[in-house]
């Protein structure tokens, strides 16, 4: 083998390592925001929940309620 077709292959076999790394670094950063979508997914469909049930809730009887702390 020439030593020009040799340098083209080993700069490709790096130019290689470096987009496998990328591609690697890329594919878990994916991974980690799919993982932070499914809990906001959960936390907004707990607070929908939780707001319907307010919505929902007969109204609450004001001499139920505490004074307030200047009473």
């Amino acid at each position: 083998m020439s030593e020009t077709l040799e340098a083209r292959i080993v700069e490709m076999e790096i130019r290689l390592a470096h987009q496998d790394d990328t591609l690697q670094t890329l594919n878990r950063l994916v991974i980690d925001q799919q993982q932070q979508i499914e809990t906001l997914r959960h936390q907004v469909e707990n607070l929908r929940l939780r707001l319907m049930e307010v919505v929902q809730a007969p109204g609450i009887d004001p001499s139920l309620e505490p004074p307030p702390p200047h009473y």
